[in-house]
């Protein structure tokens, strides 16, 4: 690195390509133009990198070479998010329990803690350290609590990751096994499920025995032309709103949430065509996970609105035999997802029909219809991931779906976080709130602010929203409007306009 800033600042070196590791640290005024691959993700960082070149020079040059994702998209079109707003702030929440243990942890081994102290804007913080004590960490004594751990706790507190529950993934070619990285317990089944390929510093390695319980991995090196991607699913718990408002139809809130999440299976995909070379199952415990999320709660009155429109699709009568049928299905299937084989203990299995319930035309009270629509062997049992991907493959619209991609995407414009810090729920009936919900919700335990900053900026994330898919110029949807053609219905991107022009009372708008 030294020899290439030395070369940049005599001019043997003409250019340099870089990770954003340039973006800070350097100082090199002769640099005259920066071009930048892919928005980096902030606008911070953007102008970091921007500010690269020129830093002594009259005049520089800075080229953005967007890439197809959402936001890429969306700021071609509409460049005054970038140039006319302030870097984004960085939000963190020091009440955070995981975080706040921590941080009492490395300020005990500074110095002993009081009874009644207090620490930051959480006062008192007894009850914490009384926790810390039982578990062995603290040693309480009349009037103070003393660290009493193996070593320096800052140690043991990563800048990368908010959890302390880690699966270590080890080599197992050599005579001995060799650490070569862990991930959080939360994205092991994802990343480190058996049959995995897992890549750390140019190599393939494929997982071959995943020790839950003694969160470990065991993976061993191989060449092979593909990669594996898993799918989950996902219910949502329980919503305890901190705060909510009724606005256009919506009941707006943010606060806390209860998402159970499983890995339900994975499919391996060749390199560069991205061609399905097959599918496997994952055989791992549901994860509960305790966070923050921002949602919209669809009244009954709007919802009504928008059956009338066409816009959403009223929920089907399936007719009075169809509890028992349903009870039927999930016994002959054993309570497990037919596609990938997750397990109905821990997530909510859906009933799926093969042929299309709507196709039958049943009317109640004026024909039987359904009798024929509900047989068994058009009845199938899916995980809720299982399920989205076969009603996807049937076209059916989703003007929810279209919104949640929309909003997922954009969310990190506003946020100084990555897309994968967050996570989407679109449910037509939620079973929490009984109405068609959408949930954004921080992949973090307990959150660090997204949600709160997400309900303060309700009305320009929707305008935003708006404007991405009303602007984008692709007919029918695709991956930087409302989601890509073969993941979407044929109708997804239109009734997704047409439900935000509603939302935002624009419905004069395009």
């Amino acid at each position: 690195r030294r020899a290439i800033e030395a070369g940049l600042r005599d001019g043997a070196v003409r250019g340099v390509v870089a990770t954003n590791a340039l973006e800070l640290g350097i100082d090199i005024g002769a640099l005259d133009a920066a071009v930048l691959t892919g928005y980096p993700g902030t606008i911070a960082g953007t102008w970091q990198q921007v500010g690269r070149a020129g830093r002594r020079a009259a005049r520089s040059a800075a080229v953005l070479v967007a890439g197809n994702g959402a936001l890429d998209q969306y700021l071609c079109l509409h460049p005054r998010y970038l140039f006319g707003r302030s870097p984004e702030h960085a939000l963190t929440n020091p009440d955070n329990l995981p975080i706040l243990t921590r941080h009492l942890l490395c300020a005990a081994f500074e110095l002993p803690f009081t009874a009644d102290e207090a620490f930051g804007g959480f006062d008192p913080v007894q009850p914490v350290l009384d926790d810390l004590a039982r578990a062995g960490d603290l040693h309480a004594t009349r009037n103070q609590y003393h660290y009493v751990g193996d070593g320096a706790p800052s140690s043991a507190v990563s800048l990368r990751t908010g959890g302390d529950d880690t699966v270590v993934i080890q080599d197992i070619s050599g005579d001995q096994p060799n650490v070569i990285g862990q991930v959080e317990l939360a994205g092991a089944a994802m990343m480190v499920h058996e049959g995995a390929i897992y890549s750390h510093q140019a190599q393939t390695y494929l997982v071959e025995r995943l020790d839950w319980e003694g969160r470990l991995a065991d993976v061993r090196p191989v060449d092979v032309d593909y990669f594996t991607w898993a799918a989950s699913g996902s219910n949502i718990r329980r919503l305890e709103a901190v705060a909510e408002r009724e606005q256009g139809g919506l009941t707006v809130a943010f606060g806390e949430a209860t998402i159970i999440t499983q890995a339900t299976g994975y499919r391996k995909v060749r390199r560069y065509t991205n061609e399905t070379l097959g599918f496997g199952s994952i055989d791992l415990p549901a994860l509960t996970l305790e966070t923050t999320g921002y949602w919209l709660v669809f009244n009954e009155a709007l919802t009504d609105r928008l059956y009338d429109l066409g816009i959403l699709l009223r929920p089907n009568d399936y007719g009075p035999n169809w509890q028992a049928q349903r009870k039927l299905a999930l016994e002959r299937d054993g309570r497990r997802c037919r596609t990938c084989g997750a397990s109905g203990d821990d997530i909510t299995l859906h009933i799926h029909h093969i042929r299309p319930f709507r196709e039958y035309g049943y009317v109640p009270g004026v024909n039987e219809n359904y009798r024929v629509a509900n047989q068994l062997d058009n009845l199938v049992t899916l995980c809720p991931s299982c399920h989205r991907r076969a009603e996807l493959g049937q076209q059916t619209r989703s003007a929810l779906a279209g919104l949640g991609y929309a909003l997922g995407n954009l969310a990190p414009l506003f946020l100084m976080c990555d897309p994968g810090d967050i996570s989407v729920s679109a449910e037509s009936l939620s079973p929490v709130t009984r109405a068609p919900t959408l949930v954004v919700y921080e992949r973090v335990p307990a959150g660090v602010g997204f949600s709160e900053r997400l309900y303060e900026l309700h009305d320009t994330l929707l305008a935003a929203a708006l404007e991405l898919v009303g602007d984008c110029r692709c007919t029918a949807g695709c991956p930087a409007c409302v989601g890509p053609p073969g993941d979407i219905g044929p109708d997804t991107k239109d009734v997704t306009r047409r439900l935000l022009g509603i939302l935002t009372d624009k419905v004069h708008a395009r």
